[in-house]
């Protein structure tokens, strides 16, 4: 039995899948990576965080102008964060569409049922 019939689809090929999706129907949202980075040397070096912790995958908005977020997670074992779950919660409590999508198919589906294309 191979590794992938144990453990769906890995995190990097749903985001891939969510890419295409984005692409094909025209929505406005980036990939958004979150993590830090140093810059500079000794006593100047400092770290640059590239998102607020929570920051979902995708964020932007859709084709009524209404933000818009997808966290992908790997089919099998991906959870979320207690910071993600909030700002999912927090978007759609706020109007917006934010959901947590473990496949290209799914996220297609979930953007159909929110009215978002």
């Amino acid at each position: 039995m191979s590794n992938a019939r144990l453990t769906g689809l890995p995190e990097r090929e749903v985001v891939r899948q969510v890419r295409e999706v984005l692409r094909a129907t025209g929505l406005k949202l980036q990939r958004i990576n979150t993590g830090s980075f140093a810059v500079g040397e000794g006593r100047s070096r400092r770290y640059i965080k590239t998102a607020e912790a929570g920051t979902l995958d995708f964020e932007g908005y859709d084709n009524h102008g209404r933000f818009c977020a997808i966290e992908c997670k790997r089919q099998n074992g991906g959870r979320l964060s207690p910071a993600q779950k909030a700002r999912i919660d927090d978007i759609n409590a706020k109007g917006g569409v934010a959901f947590v999508a473990r496949s290209g198919e799914e996220a297609l589906q979930k953007l159909k049922e929110n009215n978002c294309i």
